[in-house]
């Protein structure tokens, strides 16, 4: 029989141990992907690009051939909580360029904005950020669980970056991950 003060320590022990980061985790902030690429040309590029914006459901806000820039409107992407409640939502900033070594260059920089329901004023913009680290640590973040708005608002970005890799002939490996990463604990993440 387990006496109540070893029944004390052990609790005690398992919230020490959370309390000192045993759920470690990575943030991670995406400031963009890049694809770069010899088989497209720009122009050819910039049209293929709208085109899968547009077929994952976005608006386009801001386009120029020339410049070979396509900004999307904002997109609800997800809606949690409920004191008080949230709403987010992704605009992606496409900007097509050469690269120094001669290829084109697709930049797709994600921005999520975080719109209080009860107060239209109170509102938040960011780069796309999401958790990884072992898989158990990181369902403990109610936004990364499945259906959470971290995993969407992923999920959303990286069928965009698959769709314009894919246009572009790279595989989703080949493309530059220009992501920062800070260590972090689930048991405080949200």
């Amino acid at each position: 029989m387990i006496s109540s003060q070893t029944l004390r320590i052990s609790l005690l022990s398992v919230v020490a141990m959370l309390a000192a980061g045993c759920a470690a985790v990575t943030l991670n902030t995406v400031q963009s992907f890049d694809v770069k690429t010899n088989r497209i040309d720009s122009a050819s590029a910039f049209n293929k690009i709208t085109g899968i914006l547009v077929d994952r459901g976005f608006d386009i806000k801001t386009s120029n051939k020339d410049a070979g820039i396509v900004t999307t409107e904002y997109k609800k992407f997800a809606s949690q909580g409920n004191s008080p409640p949230f709403d987010y939502y992704l605009q992606i900033k496409t900007v097509m360029r050469p690269a120094p070594d001669g290829r084109l260059l697709v930049r797709l920089s994600p921005i999520v904005k975080e719109q209080n329901r009860m107060n239209a004023a109170a509102s938040t913009e960011h780069e796309l950020e999401y958790y990884t680290g072992d898989p158990h640590n990181v369902q403990l973040i109610q936004s990364m669980r499945p259906g959470g708005w971290r995993v969407m608002g992923q999920t959303l970005f990286m069928n965009v970056v698959t769709d314009v890799a894919e246009i572009s002939g790279v595989s989703v490996d080949e493309v530059d991950k220009n992501i920062t990463t800070t260590p972090g604990d689930a048991i405080g993440a949200s």
